[in-house]
């Protein structure tokens, strides 16, 4: 319907309102409004924003529900939920973990109003109510669910039940395959019996085809971020191939189409059957250069001797391309070199480096036997898959996918060699304070991850900024399956930004399934890696400290994290001879090293932008 003059003038004023900071008002009048005139679309939708904005989800998501039967702009009402729909689940998780499950059966009960096909809200719903008692209004959600989901076992016992006492409600139906398989509580539904006939198809949907492909693509990660069974991989199966048959149609260029492409790729990038293939035979020296910190050639051989001299216990690994090498190679070095407090080796691995690795050293001016360099002939210009992000990024123009992963192709061969520990992290990483005390903690497992344990994205769940492995077979096959994964994923037509996290939660299944006694551990994220973004530095308590992306680098040198420049380790002394030896250069101020280090840095990123 056209809004009145004179509500359209209210409601224009309510806008003003809400301007100048005048929310309180403005929710007044607009929610006035609503109840004047309950079905106008705009004013219903202009309510929801402003009552979401005010953190007031449950009664934004009613006034969504009010607003779906009247709002023609389906993909505008689309994208309006989806506002809604991570503020809702968060509250949902808080209040739950709080203990407090009647506040979040209000956030459940909401979500499954506006999205009544969606089976993982079902189950939260039917779950609260049981554990509040309400056993008749969870047996409402048992027969939505069972509409969805005929196999689940908690599902068909309620309604059951509840038939026993109200015969009208009838039996629960004849199983079929789920659509959604994961419980809010994260265990799966029994396996469903064999069925003689093909099952009926599910029936119509008025869920719009994005939210279908983002839920199975959701359910499919609950599954994969905890333990997998031989039936959660099945069930992981018959999503994604649901979720391939989803045919999404949204206006080319818009925002949904590029919502489309996050879930394809992310879709994609789940790759279950590579769960099942045999170990890949990929125990092989990578084609590198290696060069000690003052550019000088080696080789494994010379590698291994220089790692004995130095009794290295542990070896530190990043990888980067040279924009990113320059920004934040001597931070990364330095903070290793001058706080690890076991013997060590750091490896800086230049994506694309090849033949500029005696360059590079003179640029990071770190003189230091325990600093190595390698680099490899990658040709980002050559690159022909497409990376894509979440939107508003969507497709990136850098190779971003690869430039990530490169780290996870190349540590094999460093592990193999060295035969040490080895920590790879991203270059944008500080260490802190020492790893004696995480090495003799982790000297049983194989991997060590960083696992985000309140995220249920398959993407997300394992941060790849830190991996610790220890030179075993377990972690061999981790690494092998791993690089296998990421080489095939690479040099598809599209993939992923995130392919390389995608590939750790993947490596960490398959270690789970084809390992011997496989041992794998995770770090204290309060403590040993920082998973929260700071927007400068300060002190903090987390032994390694990334600085992500947008970190402010000059508040390194105000805070003076670093103690000024690595000099070089000194040498032995030499026989004395007849011959007068010249006098020491001056030696460069630390000052002087970081301003002109950050000038070439930012000279570099300006060129390469």
């Amino acid at each position: 319907m056209t809004t009145p003059s004179s509500a359209a003038a209210l409601l224009e004023l309510a806008n003003s309102l809400d301007a100048e900071g005048r929310k309180q008002h403005a929710s007044l009048l607009l929610e006035h409004l609503g109840s004047v005139y309950p079905k106008d679309a705009a004013i219903l939708r202009r309510l929801a924003k402003m009552l979401a904005g005010q953190g007031r989800t449950i009664e934004a998501i009613e006034a969504l529900c009010r607003l779906k039967p009247l709002m023609e702009d389906k993909a505008a009402l689309l994208e309006d939920i989806r506002e809604q729909m991570n503020p809702a689940i968060e509250s949902f998780n808080k209040h739950l973990a709080a203990g407090e499950v009647a506040k979040a059966e209000q956030y459940a009960a909401a979500l499954t109003t506006v999205l009544p096909g969606n089976a993982m809200l079902l189950k939260a719903a039917m779950s609260c109510n049981l554990s509040l008692g309400r056993k008749e209004k969870a047996a409402t959600y048992a027969e939505a669910l069972l509409a969805i989901d005929a196999t689940n076992a908690a599902a068909r016992a309620l309604v059951g039940e509840t038939a026993k006492r109200s015969p009208s409600l009838g039996a629960p139906p004849t199983p079929r395959p789920a659509a959604a398989l994961m419980s809010a509580s994260g265990h799966t539904a029994a396996p469903p019996p064999p069925q003689p006939e093909p099952p009926p198809p599910a029936p119509p949907s008025d869920v719009h085809p994005l939210i279908q492909l983002r839920d199975k693509h959701d359910t499919a990660s609950r599954i994969l971020c905890a333990p997998l069974t031989g039936h959660g991989l099945e069930e992981v199966e018959q999503l994604l191939n649901a979720a391939r048959g989803i045919a999404v149609s949204v206006p080319s260029g818009s925002d949904l189409e590029a919502w489309a492409k996050h879930y394809r790729v992310m879709v994609d990038a789940i790759d279950v059957q590579s769960l099942k293939a045999p170990a890949p035979d990929l125990a092989r020296d990578v084609s590198v250069d290696l060069a000690s910190s003052s550019g000088a050639p080696l080789t494994w051989k010379a590698l291994r001797e220089l790692a004995s001299r130095q009794k290295a216990k542990v070896a530190f690994f990043a990888a980067a391309d040279r924009v990113y090498v320059d920004l934040y190679a001597r931070w990364y070095v330095k903070s290793v070199l001058k706080n690890s407090d076991v013997p060590c080796l750091v490896v800086l691995h230049v994506v694309g480096g090849s033949g500029q690795l005696r360059d590079i050293a003179q640029s990071l001016n770190i003189r230091d036997q325990r600093l190595v360099l390698s680099g490899d002939r990658f040709d980002a210009a050559a690159v022909t898959t497409k990376c894509y992000d979440a939107p508003p990024k969507g497709l990136i123009a850098k190779p971003v996918a690869h430039l990530q992963s490169a780290r996870f192709l190349i540590a094999g061969a460093f592990l193999r060699n060295l035969k040490l520990p080895v920590f790879i992290s991203d270059i944008d990483c500080l260490l802190q304070r020492g790893v004696d005390d995480l090495l003799k903690r982790s000297a049983n497992a194989d991997v060590v991850l960083n696992e985000n344990t309140d995220n249920t994205q398959a993407g997300s769940r394992f941060t790849a900024n830190l991996v610790l492995l220890n030179p075993t077979s377990n972690a061999a096959l981790f690494l092998c399956y791993l690089r296998s994964y990421l080489e095939d994923h690479l040099n598809r037509a599209e993939v992923s930004r995130w392919i390389d996290q995608f590939g750790l939660l993947l490596a960490r299944h398959y270690l789970a399934i084809h390992g011997k006694d496989a041992h794998i551990e995770y770090f204290d994220t309060k403590l040993d890696i920082n998973n929260v973004m700071y927007p400068s530095f300060q002190q903090n308590p987390f032994r390694f400290l990334s600085l992500y992306h947008g970190f402010d680098m000059s508040s390194l040198e105000r805070a003076d994290a670093l103690g000024g420049a690595v000099e070089a380790e000194p040498k032995r002394p030499k026989k004395a001879t007849a011959k007068k030896r010249p006098a020491a250069a001056k030696a460069t101020p630390a000052k002087e090293v970081a301003s002109r280090d950050r000038k070439k840095a930012r000279n570099r990123s300006a060129a390469t932008a």
